[in-house]
């Protein structure tokens, strides 16, 4: 079964664990640098408090005066900032002990508790007394006549600063919710586009591969339906190519096997052996063009098609071109052509091997099919490093008008007036070949103010033609 990726959910949850990630960071913050540095605030605070007590003792003495009663009011004022300072009113019991400079304990703000004696040394660390953890700071009067030390417990501190991961857990759930809703009403308006191209396509008849017109076309929607249009654009010319594919061969096929059935239907009234063989014979050659054009009609519908193998490798232009020239000698010398190849001989480009001979051969089988006797046809390869290079076949032979230059290409395309048979599909396929080993083939002069030339134009290394090159 194919799962469905949703990419609202995918959105959502990207942004709810990028929330928490910044929660988490905050919360890292909070307590790893902010809270030393209040830690450090607070026990400053305490300190002060502690001096300021330390020196009105130095001032005032513990003999003749109510110095308790003083340490209270300065207690509960201490007691009372803290609780102003805080949204809700707790049970905030600092520790004060006043040490003499005999480290007696002149005052214990804990009563039911043993006083708290520490060296006099200590001014400031966490000590446990009173079943509670307690931060410690004080101060020695400015004679050094008394020690005095504030205490704040564990507890009440965490109260103050406060848990900084519960107290943003109730805020940071209020922000995903917002978020999680903003994002439903967001997605739903931002991908109403991409639904409406959706329903231009349902709504679309099977065989309609015209352009998608979209009335507003988003930036980030247009690529998607330009892509989509290409699409349609390939699909199209590749239906349109099978139906003309489809037409010209039946009405190429149509030809000889209809003459084929027709002898055979003389051939079933005619006794006389001599007659029999002529028409056998005619019925013989029917087939052939017809098996040929069958075979050439395969070729080309294989060329046509996009994933044609294509297999690229270094070639050697001159040798590989001499030993298809070297071919066919036997024919040419059977009727009196001269065939000759001149050139670079030293251009090796990155091609199809059997692409090129395939194309060479069908321009050589031609200008030998064409070429009278005494004629001559030349090959001359030229180099154009670091480009590539030229692959020219020129005869003297008979020719073809300008006029026709233009169609020669096409398939099942015959000059007018040739008296050689021939299916009109060599030349179609050579150019179908050449597109496809990123190649240009073209018509040129022939030699002598007559015949025909056609020049290869092969890059040095094989570079497919895209649809938006237009040929030469």
């Amino acid at each position: 079964m194919i799962g469905f990726k949703s990419f609202f959910m995918r959105t959502i949850i990207f942004q709810v664990l990028a929330i928490l990630l910044l929660w988490g960071i905050l919360v890292a913050w909070v307590k790893y640098w902010y809270y030393p540095d209040m830690e450090k605030y607070f026990d400053n605070q305490q300190r002060i408090v502690a001096a300021g007590i330390a020196n009105i003792l130095d001032e005032t003495g513990t003999d003749n005066i109510d110095y308790r009663g003083i340490i209270k009011t300065i207690e509960s004022m201490y007691i009372d900032s803290i609780n102003n300072g805080m949204q809700d009113q707790f049970d905030y019991h600092p520790l004060f002990v006043v040490y003499d400079r005999d480290n007696r304990v002149l005052y214990c703000s804990q009563t039911q508790e043993e006083p708290l004696r520490l060296p006099p040394s200590v001014l400031s660390g966490s000590v446990n007394y009173a079943g509670a953890n307690w931060h410690l700071a004080g101060s020695w009067s400015e004679k050094r006549q008394y020690r005095v030390i504030v205490g704040e417990s564990f507890n009440d501190r965490t109260t103050i600063f406060g848990n900084p991961a519960e107290s943003t857990a109730v805020p940071l759930l209020g922000i995903l919710a917002a978020i999680i809703i903003t994002l439903l009403f967001t997605a739903y308006f931002s991908l109403r586009p991409l639904r409406q191209i959706a329903r231009t396509i349902s709504d679309r008849q099977p065989g309609n591969l015209s352009p998608l017109n979209v009335s507003e076309q988003y930036q980030e929607i247009r690529p998607v339906v330009m892509e989509v249009n290409k699409l349609m654009a390939r699909i199209d010319a590749a239906n349109q190519r099978e139906k003309r594919f489809m037409a010209d061969a039946a009405h190429e096929l149509r030809t000889p096997i209809a003459a084929v059935l027709a002898q055979l239907h003389l051939l079933t009234q005619v006794s006389e052996q001599q007659e029999r063989r002529e028409i056998i014979g005619d019925m013989q050659q029917g087939l052939d063009r017809a098996a040929s054009l069958s075979r050439q009609l395969i070729n080309l519908a294989k060329l046509e098609a996009e994933d044609f193998p294509l297999k690229i490798e270094a070639v050697d232009i001159y040798a590989e071109i001499g030993k298809c020239i070297a071919q066919h000698v036997p024919y040419a010398l059977e009727k009196d052509v001269e065939l000759s190849l001149d050139g670079s001989e030293d251009v090796v480009v990155s091609t199809d091997r059997h692409a090129l001979i395939a194309i060479f051969t069908n321009l050589l089988d031609n200008a030998l099919k064409y070429a009278p006797p005494g004629s001559r046809i030349e090959a001359n390869i030229r180099s154009l490093a670091p480009l590539g290079c030229y692959i020219t076949l020129r005869d003297n032979g008979p020719g073809v008008s300008e006029e026709h230059h233009s169609r020669l290409f096409e398939r099942f395309y015959r000059v007018p007036g040739t008296q050689q048979t021939g299916s009109g599909l060599g030349l179609a396929i050579a150019r179908n070949l050449a597109d496809k080993i990123g190649a240009q083939l073209r018509v040129t002069e022939g030699l002598d103010d007559r015949g025909i030339g056609f020049i290869i134009d092969l890059p040095e290394s094989y570079r497919p033609q895209t649809e938006s090159e237009p040929r030469p």
